[in-house]
C-alpha cells in the first residue's frame, strides 16, 4: 500500500501548490500583496525498510516572497521622497507669492519714489503731496499682505504638523497591534503572510512621515525606531509622538516621543514630511519673514528720520509718515494720520525750498544692513529675496525629482520580486494541476495492481 500513500502525499502537496497559486491569482491586483510559494521536501524511506524509494513529499512551509533589505530600501527612499515633495510644495507656494506683482515691495518703492520725483517739480502742490501719501499707503499694504501670507503659511505648516503627528500615532499603534497578532499566529505555526503584508504597508506609510529603522525580532515582531534611535514600536508597545509648542512662537514646535512613560526628545532631522515641515519653517520661512521685518523698519525709520529734519507748509516740525509695532513690523506697518500739508519737504519751511524732499528721493540708493544680504538698498534686498527663492525652488525641484526616481526604482525592485506575475502563476497552475492528475493516475494504477493480485486467488 506504500505506493498509494506516496501518491496521497503527492496529492496533498500539489493541492497545497494549487491553493497557493489560487491565492496569488486572487490577489493579483491587491496593493502591497506579496506572492507566496509552497516549499517542498522529499519524505525519506522508513529506517526499517530495505530498498525503499521513500515515503513521498511534504509541504515544509509556505514562503512569502519578500526581501527585508529591498523593503527597507523602499521605506528609506520613500522617506526622502516625501521630505522633498513636502518641501517643494511649500517652496512653490512661497515662490508664487514672491513673484506676484501685488506683493512686490520693489515695485511699491518705485511707485513711491516716482511720486516723490513728481512732487519735486512743484513741492507745494497738494495733489502731488497727496499722491505721495497714497503711494506710501499702498506700499504699507504690500508689506502687510506679504507678511500675512508668510504668517498664513506658517500657521498652515503648524496644522500640517498636527495632522501628521496624529496620523503617526495611529500608525504606530496599528503596527504594534499587528505585531501582537503576528507573534500569536507564528507561535501556533500559522501562516502570517497577510499580516506581514499589512505591517509592511503600515510601516511604509509611517516612513512617509519620518525616517525610520527597523529590526525583525526572533518572535516575528518588528522593532521600529527613528533613524536617530528613539523607540517607536517594540513588540505590542507603541510610542506616542508629541509636538510641544515653542513658548516664543506657538506655530513652531519641538518634537518628542513618549514611550511607556519615558520621554525622548528628538534632536536633529526627523526626516519625512514632519522633517520637511520643521526644516522649511526654520530654514526658509522664518528667515524670509525676519528679512521682511528688517526691510520695513529700515524703510520706515529712514523716511521718518528724514522728515524729522524738515518743516511742513505751516512751519511746523516734520512728523513721521510711517508707524509700526516693533514686535511685528511688516505686518503692522501703516501710514500715520499725516495730511498733505504736513509733509515736511523743506529744512527752513520756505515753499520754494525742497531740500528734504531731495533727501527723501536719495533714500532710494541708501543701503541698510539686512540679515543675509549685507549692506543693500531695501529694493535690492527684496529683489535678492525673490532671486534666492527662485534658486532654492529650482534646487528643491531637482532634489524632489531625484528622490522620486530613487523611490520609483526601489518600488520597481520590490514589485519585481514580490508582486504576482499572471503568466508565471498560469504556468504554475498547469504544473500543479498536471502533477495532481499524475498522482491520481498513480493511485488508479495501484488500485489496478491490487485488483490484479486479488484476481489471482
Amino acid at each position: 500500500m506504500s505506493i498509494i500513500n506516496i501518491a496521497l502525499t503527492g496529492l496533498n502537496a500539489n493541492r497545497a501548490g494549487l491553493d497557493v497559486t489560487a491565492q496569488n491569482v486572487a490577489n493579483v491586483n491587491t496593493p502591497g500583496y506579496s506572492r507566496q510559494q509552497a516549499l517542498y521536501a522529499a519524505l525519506g524511506p522508513s529506517a526499517k525498510l530495505g530498498n525503499s524509494a521513500g515515503n513521498g513529499v511534504e509541504v515544509t512551509s509556505i514562503r512569502r516572497v519578500s526581501d527585508e533589505y529591498v523593503v527597507k530600501q523602499t521605506w528609506a527612499t520613500q522617506s526622502q521622497a516625501s521630505y522633498s515633495s513636502r518641501y517643494l510644495s511649500n517652496m512653490s507656494q512661497l515662490e508664487s507669492v514672491m513673484g506676484a506683482d501685488s506683493f512686490n515691495i520693489s515695485m511699491g518703492l518705485d511707485n513711491l519714489y516716482a511720486a516723490l520725483n513728481d512732487a519735486s517739480v512743484k513741492p507745494e502742490s497738494a495733489p502731488l503731496r497727496q499722491q505721495i501719501i497714497s503711494e506710501a499707503d499702498a506700499l504699507t499694504r504690500r508689506f502687510n499682505t506679504l507678511s500675512e501670507s508668510y504668517y498664513s503659511q506658517h500657521k498652515d505648516l503648524s496644522d500640517q504638523r498636527s495632522a501628521a503627528v496624529a496620523l503617526s500615532n495611529s500608525l504606530l499603534q496599528n503596527i504594534a497591534d499587528v505585531n501582537d497578532r503576528i507573534v500569536e499566529m507564528s507561535a501556533t505555526s500559522g501562516n502570517p503572510s497577510h499580516l506581514l503584508d499589512e505591517r509592511d504597508a503600515l510601516v511604509g506609510q509611517l516612513s512617509e512621515l519620518m525616517s525610520i529603522k527597523s529590526n525583525k525580532q526572533p518572535d516575528g515582531s518588528l522593532q521600529v525606531t527613528l533613524a536617530s534611535g528613539q523607540p517607536l514600536v517594540l513588540g505590542d508597545q507603541a510610542a506616542q509622538l508629541k509636538a510641544v509648542p515653542d513658548p516664543a512662537d506657538p506655530y513652531l514646535a519641538d518634537m518628542e516621543i513618549d514611550f511607556v512613560g519615558q520621554r525622548f526628545p528628538i534632536k536633529g532631522d526627523i526626516g519625512g514630511e514632519l522633517g520637511a515641515i520643521s526644516d522649511y519653517q526654520v530654514e526658509t520661512l522664518l528667515p524670509f519673514r525676519q528679512t521682511l521685518d528688517e526691510m520695513a523698519v529700515a524703510m520706515a525709520d529712514a523716511f521718518n528720520n528724514t522728515l524729522a529734519t524738515g518743516q511742513d507748509l505751516n512751519g511746523n516740525s516734520g512728523k513721521p509718515l510711517f508707524a509700526y509695532d516693533p514686535a511685528s513690523p511688516s505686518s503692522s506697518l501703516k501710514i500715520t494720520a499725516l495730511k498733505a500739508d504736513d509733509l515736511a519737504f523743506s529744512s527752513d519751511g520756505k515753499p520754494g525750498n525742497s531740500d528734504v524732499l531731495t533727501d527723501l528721493i536719495g533714500l532710494s540708493n541708501r543701503t541698510f544692513a539686512i540679515t543675509g544680504y549685507g549692506n543693500v538698498s531695501v529694493s535690492d534686498a527684496f529683489t535678492s529675496m525673490v532671486g534666492d527663492t527662485a534658486i532654492k525652488a529650482r534646487q528643491v525641484t531637482s532634489d524632489s525629482k531625484a528622490a522620486d526616481k530613487l523611490n520609483s526604482e526601489a518600488i520597481a525592485v520590490k514589485e519585481n520580486l514580490s508582486s504576482v506575475n499572471s503568466d508565471e502563476e498560469a504556468a504554475n497552475l498547469m504544473v500543479f494541476a498536471n502533477a495532481y492528475q499524475a498522482n491520481m493516475k498513480v493511485i488508479s494504477t495501484a488500485n489496478n495492481l491490487f485488483d490484479t493480485v486479488l484476481a489471482m486467488f
